[in-house]
């Protein structure tokens, strides 16, 4: 992902071969036609080079130097651990969180953040422009008395629609309000 963002990426090693002089030919052509065109590059090289050129020249400055016993084991196992493999690391969310925030967020921080303010300045005009006043309550109150005369409107409307014009109404009413004789209601237990 950070090659998306940074084309050069692929050059850093290559570029700091060259300070060094380490650099086979066949790339050294490539790089030196890449530090042409890319300003970036040729500013990396130039601080490179001034870390690695003291460097290169060590052997004659520093000629009279021998490292002891206890210094030259400590490089052995530092360079020893440095060629073995790495321990396998688990990946949790966080570390997941975080490479995506250094891959896609923090490169482009500037425009994020011109992102999130536009987001804050259309947040808070929506929220000025409307009416936040409890007075609008107030003013209109619930007509409950004209709601329920139309929604007994309603109800004779539907009432008319739905039942069978087949059957007189007054003959079903009276069939459902008829009472009952108590034999019919009431079942008698005999001993």
């Amino acid at each position: 992902m950070k090659r998306f963002f940074n084309g050069c990426g692929r050059y850093r090693q290559s570029l700091c071969l060259l300070a060094g002089g380490a650099l086979p030919e066949p790339e050294k052509d490539e790089i030196e036609n890449h530090l042409a065109a890319c300003a970036d590059c040729r500013k990396y090289y130039e601080e490179i080079k001034t870390v690695t050129v003291p460097l290169t020249n060590w052997a004659e400055h520093f000629a009279n130097l021998q490292p002891g016993q206890a210094v030259q084991t400590r490089w052995a196992r530092a360079v020893q651990a440095a060629g073995g493999p790495e321990p396998v690391r688990r990946l949790t969310p966080l570390m997941a969180f975080c490479g995506w925030w250094h891959d896609m967020i923090w490169p482009c921080r500037r425009t994020w953040a011109g992102l999130a303010a536009v987001w804050v300045v259309i947040l808070a005009g929506n929220y000025s422009l409307q009416d936040h006043s409890p007075s609008l309550a107030a003013k209109s109150p619930p007509r409950s008395q004209e709601m329920l005369m139309s929604f007994k409107d309603q109800q004779k409307i539907l009432a008319e629609v739905l039942t069978d014009h087949a059957v007189p109404r007054e003959a079903v009413r009276r069939e459902l309000l008829a009472p009952k004789p108590r034999t019919e209601s009431v079942m008698v237990l005999a001993t």
